[in-house]
């Protein structure tokens, strides 16, 4: 008991007293209970506590809490209850299978990882709008880690000097990715040649897949507070890069990623901007990806018809049109549907997209008038009326409607 004796001491339940082993004896080494006890014993300092850096891991582990601290204690009802739960998270906290520092030690600041990479099948995983997905496998030191190995497709073949020229803008760029580092923010740990003419992006493989088909399959048993979760996972994600002047240009279900421990990440962040500035003849960037207008910024669309066609301006995103995406985001993770459902077409949603529509408010027991609101915010069209929220104002939107949650229950 002397862990839950700490966590409460910290939290203010009790007064801080010396607690012999005689009155307070241990438990089972590694049992259930014991387990609670460590994780209640450091986690209500950081769920009191609640710092910008560790509000979104201090909410994924109190979910996790109740399933361990129930099996562990039971407090006495006039002291109130320890820890104000929703449901419990169902999949248990894992510690991360990567150590980003132990990986990136074996490279020497070189983000060319080749020699470490090893595919497990000669035909992809799958394809995306930017290319083809490997499974594989970077084996460091007698062990291998499972990743993703993001091959980049091309179009057309330049000369041998442009070539060259393009490889190394991707490199530099990606060099810098591989320095980026948020818990919610997917790392690049390098890239590797042999998948084509480019080189290839090696990130790690998360057996959960996509927000999009991890709602698919747990919208059913997904509480309201799993899902902001979720959202404050993803809302501290973007607010780090953008923190580190990185536009993402492609926010959707798709590429938010679920880790096995139920975290949320944002992946393939800057890729379609680079693509298109190394060259969009050369990559497949002419298009929004397949699908991803659901969550796309109007001003992204290309509506109008250019007036040079052979020379066309290409409309960059911005930290505004990720913040629309989010928007877009929050509600498919509220409602457990994507944007606009109840088009089948894409060119159904372009059409609606071109006449100013937005998504039909949802039924109110998915949704409250307070996010809702919120995300007409963030669909606001640019340059008129109120400006959109900064990512700031999201992650602290995320954050309070957690609190009022746990004030309800």
């Amino acid at each position: 008991m002397l862990e839950l004796r700490h966590g409460l001491e910290m939290h203010g339940r009790i007064t801080p007293t010396t607690c012999s082993p005689s009155r307070c004896p241990p438990m089972v080494p590694n049992s259930r209970a014991h387990q609670g006890m460590i994780l209640f014993g450091f986690g209500m300092h950081a769920l009191v506590t609640q710092t910008d850096n560790h509000f979104s891991m201090a909410v994924h582990l109190k979910l996790e809490l109740q399933t361990l601290v129930a099996a562990a204690i039971d407090v006495d009802s006039s002291a109130g209850s320890v820890v104000d739960t929703p449901a419990a998270v169902k999949q248990p906290i894992a510690d991360s299978p990567w150590n980003l520092n132990e990986i990136r030690s074996n490279f020497e600041h070189d983000s060319d990882i080749t020699g470490y990479v090893v595919r497990d099948n000669e035909e992809p995983f799958a394809s995306g709008s930017f290319g083809d997905v490997y499974r594989g496998k970077l084996c460091l030191n007698g062990r291998s880690i499972d990743v993703a190995i993001k091959a980049i497709r091309t179009y057309s073949v330049h000369g041998d000097e442009d070539h060259t020229q393009i490889n190394k803008r991707l490199r530099r760029e990606l060099r810098t990715w591989v320095n980026l580092e948020h818990t919610n923010v997917l790392p690049l740990f390098g890239t590797t040649m042999n998948f084509g003419r480019f080189p290839a992006m090696v990130c790690p493989w998360l057996e959960n897949g996509s927000l999009t088909s991890y709602l698919e399959r747990r919208n059913d048993t997904l509480t309201t507070a799993e899902r902001l979760a979720l959202l404050c996972d993803a809302a501290a994600g973007l607010q780090y890069l953008h923190s580190q002047s990185v536009v993402h240009g492609d926010l959707s279900g798709s590429n938010v990623l679920i880790g096995d421990n139920g975290r949320a990440c944002i992946s393939d962040f800057g890729l379609s901007i680079l693509l298109t500035k190394l060259g969009g003849s050369t990559f497949a960037t002419s298009r929004r990806a397949e699908g991803a207008l659901r969550w796309s910024a109007p001003e992204l669309l290309d509506l109008e018809v250019p007036e040079d066609e052979e020379n066309p301006l290409h409309v960059f995103p911005t930290l505004q049109s990720d913040v629309y995406s989010f928007g877009s985001v929050m509600l498919q993770v509220l409602t457990g549907k994507v944007p606009y459902h109840y088009y089948i077409r894409d060119a159904q949603v372009l059409s609606a997209v071109s006449k100013g529509f937005i998504p039909q408010r949802p039924n109110r027991a998915l949704v409250t008038d307070r996010q809702w609101t919120f995300m007409q915010r963030c669909w606001m069209p640019v340059g008129v009326g109120e400006p959109r929220p900064h990512d700031d104002e999201i992650v602290e939107f995320i954050k309070q409607e957690l609190v009022e949650l746990e004030r309800a229950s």
